[in-house]
Parts: C-alpha cells; structure tokens; sequence
C-alpha cells in the first residue's frame, strides 16, 4: 500500500494532535503560520516533549502504508506514490521534515519547536493536491 504526499500531510496533522503535541485548534492557527516563532508562542514545553511519541505514531502509519519513517529523506521516500520527489522544493520539505528529524532526535541538538514547525510546513504545503 502506498501513499501520496497529501495522505502523508493527514496523517501527519492527526497524529501531532494524537500524540498531544498540540489540539486541534492550535494545529488550525499554526497551520496559517507554521513558524518557529509561532510554534514558540503557541505550545507549552510540556506539548514540545511529546514530539518523540508523535514521530512513533507517524512512523507506524508509513510503515502500514508501505514507508520508512527512518529513511525517509528528500531523495529517498519509499512508499510514496509516484517515488521519490523530483522538484526542488518537495526534496526541501522532506528532508526539512524527516531527514532531519531522524538525524537530531534523542540528542542534545534536538530541537522541537523547528522539528513541530517543519511538520506544519510539511502539511500545510503539500496537504492538498
């Protein structure tokens, strides 16, 4: 089974108001305006923590729909419908939301608020088909 980027941004934005990242009506008002800042304004630290248990929920959706969260890159999407992104600006946001995740989470360097923020951009970009 695969997926489109579009069935990839739903899941996405479910599972960060699952996982109690945020509601979901903070999720409405940041997807108007998914930046960092606004990600630092909108949610508390306690919200923050819970990204790891998000990206578990997430993970498990892509691997029933043909994916891997842990190799997801801007080059490398396996499961996603039609392959692996060509355009410029598809390959940024992936690697934004994914890539970089995986190569920062359960580190010091980690940082939540632009890892949620990424997500955001990632849904509100490619949301729609």
């Amino acid at each position: 089974m695969a997926f489109s980027d579009a069935e990839l941004a739903g899941a996405m934005s479910a599972n960060l108001a699952a996982a109690n990242v945020m509601t979901t009506e903070e999720r409405e008002l940041l997807l108007d305006d998914p930046t960092e800042n606004k990600v630092r304004e909108t949610l508390t630290a306690a919200q923050l923590a819970n990204f790891p248990a998000y990206w578990v929920l997430l993970g498990a959706w892509m691997a029933n729909h043909g994916g891997n969260i842990a190799t997801t890159t801007g080059t490398n999407v396996p499961g996603r419908i039609g392959g692996n992104p060509t355009n410029i600006g598809v390959k940024a946001i992936y690697n934004d939301a994914f890539r970089d995740v995986n190569q920062y989470i359960g580190t010091p360097e980690f940082l939540p608020v632009k890892a949620v923020s990424n997500q955001l951009r990632f849904v509100s970009v490619l949301g729609e088909e």
